[in-house]
């Protein structure tokens, strides 16, 4: 069974009016609603005073809404952003078990007292609403931005069965754990492929790119992006964070498989059972799997835009 396809990440200041209305015609698998880094102090109230109104109209562009939190202002920032259509928020910035289960036991209370459920996937409808259903749970994703979060990141992950998605925030890191004067972090590769293997052990999905050093990561070019995206899903990711909408496409693009690797692995499956290649086979039937689930996720974005942009029908 794949996961939920989300290969992009865009992240835009719950505020911004212009750049949100960007994000919702950017065909992001997941629009993250910033009241952090890109809200200065004297725009947080402004900020999350929007939040209840835009959820719905990035979820009728076809995309899944998170909302990136303060961790030191965590009651206001949840309170705001717990309404219908809310797929989970992002936590940065953890390091202590207290702070995950903090934010559990709020997100469980607002979704009692507002009658929130997780959406379903994309195109889905949802059968029936109960706050109470672990299914139904509004996620969380961890950000692991600090080397003693890094180094308890399997105790966090397990502290919250909310937890489904985790991922570095290689600047953060960078003045956490020293850069070298390149601008590379020399323990950035290790830190990557230490949280793929953490979130595989864990089940839950590793969302990060193989961003070089020298390409501005979150803002880089679409190549850079693209190489970046292409390299992080050989490696294990699962799709990854970006700040800038020309980065969507490059994301979505290289998290998906290829023609050609398609082509290959319907090869492999196919000859499989004469040439004794059963492990082979299961790699090539996984990208088959991921790759039927991104054109469906494609498929699913264009219906729930086709339907938002229907006329409405007369005595209805």
């Amino acid at each position: 069974m794949v996961d939920r396809i989300r290969r992009s990440w865009l992240i835009v200041a719950a505020h911004d009016d212009a750049r949100v209305a960007e994000a919702a015609q950017s065909g992001a698998d997941v629009i993250v609603l910033d009241l952090q880094d890109m809200v200065h102090d004297s725009k947080k109230h402004e900020a999350r005073a929007r939040i209840r109104a835009t959820i719905p109209q990035l979820c009728d562009q076809g995309a899944e809404v998170f909302v990136r939190i303060n961790i030191d202002l965590l009651y206001a920032d949840l309170r705001a952003a717990v309404w219908r259509g809310l797929s989970g928020v992002i936590l940065p910035g953890v390091t202590s078990i207290a702070e995950v289960q903090e934010a559990d036991s709020l997100l469980g209370a607002l979704q009692a007292e507002r009658g929130v459920v997780k959406p379903p996937p994309v195109g889905e409808v949802l059968e029936a609403d109960d706050p109470v259903s672990p299914e139904q749970a509004l996620e969380m994703h961890l950000c692991l931005d600090t080397g003693r979060g890094n180094w308890d990141a399997v105790e966090l992950i397990q502290t919250s069965s909310r937890v489904k998605s985790i991922s570095l925030g290689r600047a953060d890191l960078v003045m956490d754990l020293r850069e070298e004067p390149t601008g590379d972090l020399h323990l950035m590769p290790y830190l990557m492929q230490r949280l793929i293997i953490i979130a595989n052990a864990t089940g839950v999905q590793p969302i990060g790119a193989w961003w070089r050093g020298t390409s501005r990561g979150l803002v880089a070019s679409y190549e850079d992006t693209l190489a970046a995206a292409v390299t992080g899903r050989q490696t294990g990711f699962k799709g990854a964070l970006c700040m800038r909408a020309h980065q969507v496409a490059a994301l979505n693009t290289g998290f998906t498989p290829t023609a050609e690797e398609t082509a290959q692995a319907t090869s492999v499956v196919t000859t499989a059972h004469t040439n004794g290649e059963a492990p082979q086979a299961a790699i090539a039937a996984n990208l088959l799997a991921l790759s039927t689930a991104c054109e469906e996720r494609e498929q699913a974005r264009a219906a729930v835009v086709a339907q938002t942009q229907a006329p409405a029908t007369p005595g209805t």
